[in-house]
């Protein structure tokens, strides 16, 4: 295989150097952090000088792979669907069961104490109303 393949496999000093690489480009401001992070990620995973030459296609010097290999087809970077944090929605329904579970305590402790059992009629339509929103 000629040195200049873009199917010669690459090592873990080829990759750091694409991530310096990308690192300035981002300093430069060519990049932005989103599609810094995707690239760094895809030369994480790169196995081959091409796919690494698909990472700096559309930008100027410093370029580790120009010389390196032949203009490989085009690799799409994926546009990020997901934001880079994702929210998390399970904290909320905990919330609510724990707050449903200490109304029912409460309304049958303190109805307990009193002696008014038909002040259980309201507060048990407040729990369920909670719980059906959840």
């Amino acid at each position: 295989m000629a040195q200049s393949d873009g199917n010669v496999r690459i090592g873990t000093s080829e990759r750091e150097e694409a991530v310096r690489a990308l690192a300035e480009h981002m300093s430069e401001g060519r990049l932005d952090v989103q599609e810094y992070d995707q690239r760094c990620a895809f030369a994480a995973a790169a196995k081959t000088r091409g796919e690494l030459a698909a990472l700096f296609e559309d930008l100027p010097e410093p370029n580790p792979m120009r010389g390196q290999a032949p203009q490989p087809a085009a690799v799409p970077v994926p546009a990020q669907t997901a934001p880079l944090v994702e929210k998390s929605g399970g904290n909320a329904k905990a919330i609510i069961v724990g707050f449903v579970i200490f109304s029912v305590v409460a309304i049958v402790t303190v109805t307990a104490i009193l002696g008014e059992w038909w002040a259980l009629i309201p507060a048990f339509l407040i729990v369920v109303v909670l719980a059906i929103a959840s």
